[in-house]
């Protein structure tokens, strides 16, 4: 699975507020899942840093799985105790700095600190689609449609094989009452990912455009 499709699966978890890693395909046996369980580090270690005394440091993917896990049962303080220690330790890691920036907006309502980690995933990933959309769902969830615009925009620019970004941007400049600019990129959604969630909402959002016209 491609870099992209796991940021945006994970950041669909994410603004769904699972907060949870995506779920398992197949189910382990048994014995796998017993194993499994007792290699998982636990929130102390991965808040601590290491198990024990001279034992290696838990690893990242892990303790990443054990801070989204956190979230999804509302327990912030933690999960951004051991987001902020991973960051620390991979701050070029954009799907940590992602899934920072949500749980300190979701969890502690820090605007400006979840701000900061969006763009810091920026920085490691430009382009990165997951903060992206982050970016672009936050503003237009404060009512900043210019700034929500500019943000899917790039996201359409730096991502043009997903449609997502081109739907968020139609749903955009309808709100702003400029469905005639929307009408032509959902009509390019509906037509070039047929059997897509996108080309659905996409057709659903040209029904609007249409009642736009005068």
């Amino acid at each position: 699975m491609s870099l992209f499709i796991r940021s945006l699966a994970a950041f669909a978890i994410l603004l769904m507020l699972g907060l949870a890693a995506p779920a398992i395909l197949s189910a382990p046996t048994k014995g796998a899942a017993v194993a499994a369980a007792a290699a998982s580090p636990s929130p102390e270690s991965c808040l601590a840093g290491a198990e024990a005394a001279g034992a290696s440091t838990p690893d990242v993917a892990a303790c990443h799985h054990v801070a989204l896990d956190l979230a999804s049962a509302r327990d912030f303080d933690r999960a951004i105790g051991i987001e902020t220690r991973l960051f620390e330790r991979e701050p070029s890691n954009p799907e940590i700095s992602t899934a920072l920036a949500r749980m300190q907006e979701t969890g502690r309502k820090d605007v400006v600190q979840a701000l900061r980690m969006y763009h810091e995933a920026l920085y490691a990933a430009p382009g990165y689609p997951a903060a992206l959309l982050g970016l672009g769902s936050h503003w237009k969830g404060r009512g900043e449609s210019l700034i929500a615009e500019r943000y899917f925009a790039r996201g359409v620019r730096e991502n043009p094989g997903q449609p997502l970004f081109k739907v968020r941007l139609a749903e955009v400049l309808i709100e702003s009452g400029r469905a005639q600019e929307a009408a032509p990129i959902l009509q390019s959604v509906a037509d070039s990912f047929p059997g897509t969630g996108e080309a659905d909402d996409a057709r659903r959002l040209l029904g609007r455009t249409a009642l736009a016209r005068p």
